[in-house]
């Protein structure tokens, strides 16, 4: 852990498309509500698919965020992640005009990228409508973060982190990482998703979907749904952020990674995996476990997953573990796969900032096998002063990180 001024990470501006608005204004009011945006797929043809519920994106308009070169050159995923990326900069007040550019980075997570270009010419190949080749250089895994960079023209570190659904919480750690470092004074970071029938058509074939509401640590909770969107953040040094006159009141404190080596999908039921990277979040922020005010669950809203997440948490908290609030933002717009562990790092940020946390849609009939306090039916003011936010993924990837009020 590393508290030195130039080497403090902090949180200055966020931004987000999801399923429940456009803007993070549009985000934080419909989690303070209470709202799930699930609803059947529109985006595609789902005949055959068994589950057809989706946080999907509806009323997102590109040319009201985006000039037309850019919704020409950019792909669905590419306008969600622009589109959040300036919000973000227009919430630290970050002008990039007057930045040096070679000091400022991208860290963009996705799971999916432009996979839709690769299904539409797989269809053009089977009698669909023509296809233009050149839409085969969004499919790449780095196109992502790429073509973001050259939108912003930023000539820092551009990374693509690729830990499955970890990667939204890992891309933060990494900006962390980066300014203790010294690689970069600024980084735009987070993740970005776009429904696409394979991954829909996969997620059923594993049968983790469920057909009619998520439900984190309910008892009746039968699955997941999948999401699509942006989050991104801006992460500065705190030397940087000071220097501008920024406000520099939530850090990244710590970040931790870890493995199961368990199973290709299943996370490993005893939760040691996810207990590790928690563990070593903390000891990077040179937290103790009592400390933490607030937890954001990974809670997909499938069977083992919560389960797991409950005996992690247990490992790691102890007796603090059930008076700690704990807060899952999937019931309501899904579960957004690389971009979903930046969703909830903005969700921490505003809940460190505002005193508040959201009640976690879908959960209304807390498992008795949950001894955990999920906040739900209302949102509850409650001061947090630490937030630990968790995520894990297929293949086992754990990553977690904490974030801190100053």
């Amino acid at each position: 852990m590393i508290d030195s001024p130039s080497r403090r990470a902090v949180v200055t501006g966020c931004g987000a498309v999801s399923a429940l608005g456009s803007g993070v204004p549009a985000l934080w009011q419909g989690l303070l509500a209470g709202r799930s945006a699930l609803a059947p797929i529109r985006a595609f043809d789902t005949a055959g698919l068994a589950s057809t519920l989706a946080g999907e994106v509806t009323d997102f308009d590109a040319a009201a965020f985006l000039d037309p070169t850019e919704t020409a050159r950019l792909d669905r995923v590419g306008q969600f992640a622009l589109s959040a990326a300036r919000e973000a900069l227009r919430d630290a007040r970050l002008d990039l005009a007057s930045t040096d550019r070679t000091r400022v980075g991208v860290i963009a997570a996705t799971t999916l990228g432009g996979m839709p270009a690769g299904e539409a010419y797989l269809r053009s190949r089977h009698g669909g409508a023509a296809f233009d080749a050149r839409q085969l250089l969004h499919v790449p895994y780095a196109a992502t973060a790429t073509r973001l960079a050259r939108a912003l023209d930023v000539r820092g570190p551009v990374i693509s982190p690729s830990i499955a659904c970890a990667s939204g919480t890992q891309a933060v750690g990494l900006a962390l990482e980066l300014i203790r470092c010294g690689h970069g004074d600024a980084f735009v970071v987070g993740g970005a998703e776009v429904l696409c029938h394979f991954v829909v058509a996969g997620f059923n074939s594993l049968r983790a979907t469920t057909a009619d509401a998520v439900r984190p640590f309910d008892v009746r909770r039968n699955g997941l749904a999948i999401g699509e969107g942006a989050a991104m953040l801006v992460i500065e040094s705190v030397a940087h952020a000071q220097a501008r006159g920024a406000a520099a009141d939530v850090d990244v404190a710590g970040s931790g990674l870890s493995s199961d080596a368990v199973h290709m999908t299943a996370p490993a039921r005893d939760g040691a995996g996810a207990a590790r990277a928690m563990a070593a979040a903390l000891r990077d922020a040179d937290l103790a476990p009592h400390q933490v005010d607030f937890i954001s669950a990974h809670g997909t809203g499938t069977p083992y997953n919560d389960a797991m997440e409950v005996a992690a948490i247990t490992a790691v908290f102890g007796e603090a573990a059930p008076r700690i609030p704990l807060h899952s933002i999937k019931g309501a717009i899904g579960h957004t796969l690389g971009a979903a562990g930046s969703f909830e790092a903005i969700v921490c940020a505003a809940v460190l900032r505002a005193g508040v946390i959201p009640p976690t849609a879908g959960c209304e009939q807390l498992d008795p096998a949950c001894p955990l306090d999920v906040v739900r039916g209302s949102a509850r003011r409650h001061p947090v002063h630490v937030a630990l936010s968790t995520s894990s993924a297929f293949a086992g990837n754990n990553a977690a990180i904490v974030m801190r009020r100053r």
